[in-house]
């Protein structure tokens, strides 16, 4: 019986062998084309999560950096509010300085308990709010009408003792607008909580950082308290049963649902706690016709034409089926890379600092031509308390491995050197970061080099780089020679190898050359190498060039001496040009102190007279005050072991458009510019110039800058006079 029905089904096939061939290959066409609609649809969705989720996070960092601006003012001007409480006057200057300050602040004031000034009354709020003109108006709001002790923002922190932000509410006695307010405690001397300083911010702003671009349009975002008060975005019907479907999710971690709007359309919910200081929640709802709508439409469109081409090719589709699916995945799958490999590719070269930068010390060009789609060379470089500090590394290999470590270590140095001045340290926190599981045995030769832009003053590290070429302006024709390096080990290699850091002067002037191998072992069709030679006769030819014109020269002679041979290494170059205007003081002035407590009344005449002299006005002199006093007394408690008395210097010099002050002390060496940012929660007394201190100064001040000079701190702050 079997066997009759087995003979039945051959006989078929070969009596209707095309119709077989056709049926078969519409079967596996239809099957195929299934396969890669749900593959492609699940790529998609893939896609899609991690575009939101991305957009999520830099959407999430854009709200808690303007967030964390406001707190970290706020915080500061606690610390001002606290020292000055002994005056009520005093309490009116500070709003309207908060308001002026911080465009994305519409209101400031300071709440005080009920009888705290007793001859202001019960109720005393020195207030200070920006109208729609962008004037600023200050007063005294609280009243039996305002009372402000009943007031979500004013008995949270005063019963918690923690800053906080308040839930949304309408400003109906000051800026007419629904506002956010962010809070937090004073106290007294005696540590009990006196008053509140609040700033409010306008849900318009928020709103305005919610509108920022989008990657798909049809995103609707909304950010709403803990309590699913609405801060930005439109009250619909949408939001309100998002906000039903997450009442049971978990708000403090991300999340991801799916739902459908009132039309029976299915929408994508992703929700993200914002963080900080706020139980905020930030939530985008994408509409998933936008998503997959057009990929569905083209299925169906193709669908048709599918079925019509079968019953032409029939025969030959079922011959080549076979070589043109391997074809087309071959195909696929080389784009795929490809695409990947230019994604990759444009990525690197964004993690790169700009091309050219400029300012009046300081002229930089840097350049990285990869050898494939991605190369493992780096450099880098930025500017921070006028001090320069970059890098250029070669990793070995080539390719996509090369190019994610040298995205690591491009990561580890920006981290290292947040905090850290001395490049050395700087080099053995990237190396023992390297070696943890480098089970591929890579590793990376690199410089960094630290240029203090006021003193020319070079501090490098090289692990196994080759040398820069440093150009001397002492000499009568200026040249170029390469920089004495010592013999460091690349990084990558072992974890407790220990980097030194050297020291030289570069003269104003001056250029510092930087490369990788990739550009002295260029090799022309005879294998021949550019080689250091060419490289430094063309550097002493174009030593009068600016940086970018000089390395433009470096390139055209590369480019010529290997004409048609193909780049086989990534080539970088880094020139550094150092410009140092010369100071000259139209007014100086000196005072010596002790380090003693008692020194800081003779030390404040002695600014309030520079400030009279300059006749400074009374705000900016008063920032200029703050921020001098923070660095002196810190100097005069910490710069001298207990018990040992020391000098202090401080030295005023003013060029007619910018104010300097030098706070010289033969102490411990300290850079207060190191340090990381304090424990906020810490008491006012507490607060030294390595934490809100530093900060509180950076603030105030244009600039800041530590050397440690012949035995002897040198901390400069700056500050331009208009």
């Amino acid at each position: 019986m079997k066997k009759g029905v087995r003979n039945q089904l051959n006989g078929f096939f070969k009596t209707y062998t095309s119709l077989t061939i056709i049926i078969a290959a519409a079967l596996l066409l239809e099957v195929t084309t299934g396969v890669m609609y749900y593959t492609a649809q699940s790529r998609l969705h893939s896609t899609m999560q991690r575009l939101m989720n991305r957009e999520m996070i830099a959407l999430n960092l854009c709200i808690r950096n303007k967030l964390a601006n406001i707190e970290v003012t706020m915080n500061n001007m606690s610390w001002v509010v606290e020292r000055d409480l002994k005056s009520s006057e005093l309490m009116f200057d500070i709003p309207p300085l908060l308001v002026a300050n911080n465009p994305s602040i519409t209101g400031a004031g300071i709440c005080f308990i009920p009888n705290y000034y007793p001859q202001r009354g019960r109720w005393f709020e020195p207030n200070a709010f920006r109208k729609a003109d962008g004037s600023i108006v200050v007063g005294q709001q609280g009243s039996a009408s305002h009372d402000y002790t009943q007031s979500e923002f004013y008995m949270r922190v005063m019963k918690t003792g923690k800053s906080h932000w308040s839930e949304p509410y309408l400003d109906k006695d000051a800026t007419g607008k629904e506002v956010t307010t962010y809070s937090v405690p004073i106290q007294s001397d005696g540590g009990k909580r006196v008053a509140v300083v609040f700033a409010d911010i306008s849900l318009d702003f928020l709103t305005d950082v919610m509108n920022e671009d989008r990657v798909y349009k049809s995103t609707q975002r909304f950010l709403t308290t803990g309590s699913y008060n609405l801060l930005a975005g439109e009250n619909t019907p949408m939001f309100q049963k998002a906000l039903r479907q997450m009442v049971s999710m978990d708000k403090d971690n991300d999340g991801y649902l799916t739902m459908d709007d009132e039309e029976g359309k299915t929408q994508h919910v992703f929700y993200t706690p914002v963080g900080g200081m706020t139980d905020w929640v930030l939530i985008n709802v994408l509409d998933d016709a936008e998503v997959f709508g057009e990929m569905r439409r083209t299925r169906m469109f193709l669908l048709l034409p599918i079925m019509v081409g079968l019953l032409f090719v029939g025969f030959i589709v079922w011959r080549s089926s076979r070589n043109l699916e391997r074809l087309r995945k071959a195909n696929a799958e080389k784009n795929r890379i490809h695409g990947e490999l230019r994604v990759a590719s444009n990525i690197q070269q964004s993690m790169l600092p700009d091309a050219h930068f400029h300012q009046d010390d300081v002229d930089i060009s840097g350049s990285l031509m990869p050898a494939r789609e991605v190369g493992g060379d780096i450099y880098d470089y930025f500017i921070r308390d006028e001090k320069l500090f970059f890098c250029i590394g070669d990793v070995s290999g080539k390719g996509a491995a090369s190019a994610m470590l040298m995205a690591v270590c491009h990561a580890l140095f920006r981290s290292s050197s947040a905090h850290e001045s001395n490049p050395a340290r700087i080099m053995n926190a990237i190396n023992e970061a390297i070696c943890q599981g480098n089970k591929s045995n890579m590793f990376i030769t690199l410089f960094i080099g630290v240029l203090d832009l006021p003193t020319g003053r070079l501090r490098y590290c090289n692990a196994g780089h080759d040398a820069p070429f440093v150009q001397n302006r002492l000499q009568l024709t200026p040249q170029f020679s390469s920089l004495e390096v010592n013999p460091h080990l690349p990084i990558g290699v072992f974890d407790d190898m220990a980097y030194g850091v050297q020291e030289t002067l570069i003269q104003p002037d001056s250029t510092i050359f930087l490369y990788t191998d990739g550009l002295t072992e260029a090799k022309d069709k005879a294998h021949r190498q550019f080689g250091i030679e060419r490289l430094k006769t063309v550097l002493c030819t174009y030593s009068d060039k600016i940086p970018k014109e000089l390395m433009m020269e470096v390139f055209y002679a590369v480019k010529g001496f290997v004409k048609d041979a193909e780049q086989s290494d990534d080539l970088t170059m880094l020139a550094i040009h150092y410009t140092p205007k010369q100071f000259e003081s139209v007014l100086t002035e000196t005072l010596v102190i002790k380090n003693d407590v008692h020194e800081v009344t003779r030390f404040s005449s002695f600014v309030k007279s520079v400030m009279e002299k300059l006749d400074i006005g009374t705000t900016l002199a008063r920032q200029i005050r703050l921020a001098v006093e923070e660095a002196v007394v810190n100097v005069i408690d910490y710069a001298y072991p207990a018990g040992i008395e020391g000098d202090i210097t401080v030295k005023m010099m003013y060029d007619g458009r910018v104010l300097h002050f030098q706070i010289i002390d033969e102490g411990v060496p300290f850079d207060p510019t190191e340090k990381k940012k304090t424990d906020t929660t810490l008491s006012a007394e507490d607060r030294q110039i390595g934490g809100l201190g530093i900060l509180l100064v950076r603030e105030l001040m244009d600039s800041i800058n530590y050397e440690r000079e012949d035995g002897m701190n040198v901390l400069t702050l700056k500050k331009k006079i208009k």
